[in-house]
């Protein structure tokens, strides 16, 4: 039996993170034994889930880069627990483990998903990322579109690198009546009111200034509310700018939430106004409860969403683009029950757990033949 260690930039709330719990706690234990989770950042939610459910975690409590005394504990737990295969995810936890292999701290193979944070890299990180990735077995992409990035703009050779697309295990799930009214009164939201909702972390890749923009000019014409699930370096500013537009009333910041599906129940559209974007478990999760998705046509979100199909597409950074779908959906019932229902079964037939799964573990037993 083969010994994986994850080991993740951070374990709080957010889809690189739920996707290394996802792992850790579902590939088949009669092929691989998790020998644990180490996270650089302080222990998260996800953390305390693994925790809970028995899996050995370790935090490096890094408090913003990693350095050499990160370098040497992570090189001693590695160490301790002899994986045979080390998967990193995000970029820090990536070059730490490149660094330990190289070092020759300890043998196994290494697969890295560095997920969307290349977008926003500084020369020096691209450049230490230049000088470790040989290290790599392989580097999993969650979309063709981050996968391309990695090769075409930054020199990835192509044969190392692939593509598992991101999975949910809500796919087919209905929305419960019961929890929608729970959740909506919760945030004070009427049971008959168009609510909006945007899930993610509150910093500039997720564009939500141009969602407040958005709500802005909706609210002469429509009484309509938006649900913020996440947290993040904006949330002053965002707060800030939620009174500037007179709109403070009518945007609910919820901070990170354990029960995304109970808050995705009660709304009414999902959006995702992301200026660059990987494939956001938070939109796969929307879609497959059957709800409405207004999206960018950015990155890896059109391998999700076809538009007028199952979801509408509009440009980034410009809220009047983002206003006119929002309002179609808004008043036209039937159009949010035919993307909903669309949106639904395309989850159901490409972005499951069940199919995500076995190719990771296809991956690691390619790696290393399950052993006897």
């Amino acid at each position: 039996m083969n010994r994986i260690l994850y080991v993740t930039t951070s374990t709080t709330v957010g889809g690189a993170e739920k996707t290394v719990y996802t792992l850790a706690t579902l590939v088949d234990p009669k092929r691989f034994l998790v020998a644990g989770v180490v996270s650089l950042k302080p222990k998260g939610l996800y953390a305390q889930k693994l925790e809970a459910a028995g899996t050995k975690t370790w935090s490096l409590d890094v408090p913003s880069r990693a350095g050499l005394k990160d370098l040497q504990r992570l090189a001693l737990i590695v160490h301790e627990c002899k994986p045979d295969i080390v998967h990193a995810v995000m970029y820090q936890a990536m070059q730490l483990c490149r660094a330990v292999r190289k070092l020759g701290y300890a043998d196994f193979k290494l697969v890295t998903s560095p997920r969307v944070h290349y977008r926003t890299r500084d020369d020096l990180s691209v450049w230490i990322d230049k000088r470790l990735r040989s290290a790599d077995d392989v580097l999993v992409a969650e979309c063709n579109a981050s996968r391309q990035y990695l090769v075409d703009r930054l020199g990835y050779p192509a044969e190392k690198a692939l593509t598992i697309h991101n999975g949910v295990d809500i796919a087919g799930w209905p929305v419960s009546q019961a929890e929608r009214r729970r959740y909506r009164d919760k945030a004070g939201i009427p049971d008959d009111g168009i609510l909006l909702g945007a899930v993610g972390r509150l910093d500039e890749q997720k564009g939500h200034a141009f969602l407040f923009e958005t709500i802005a000019k909706l609210k002469p014409l429509h009484p309509v509310k938006c649900l913020l699930i996440g947290d993040g370096p904006l949330r002053a500013a965002l707060e800030g700018l939620a009174r500037k537009l007179r709109i403070q009333d009518d945007i609910r910041f919820l901070g990170e939430q354990q029960d995304i599906p109970g808050w995705l129940s009660a709304m009414d559209i999902f959006v995702q106004p992301s200026l660059w974007e990987g494939l956001p478990n938070a939109m796969l999760e929307a879609m497959a409860l059957g709800l409405p998705v207004v999206a960018t046509h950015v990155d890896g979100i059109p391998e999700a969403i076809a538009d007028d199909i199952s979801g509408l597409l509009c440009a980034p950074k410009d809220s009047q683009a983002l206003f006119v779908p929002i309002q179609d959906l808004i008043v036209d019932s039937e159009l949010r029950r035919r993307l909903g229902e669309s949106a639904r079964k395309v989850i159901v037939e490409n972005f499951q757990f069940l199919t995500m799964i076995p190719q990771y573990e296809e991956v690691y037993s390619r790696l290393v033949p399950p052993k006897k």
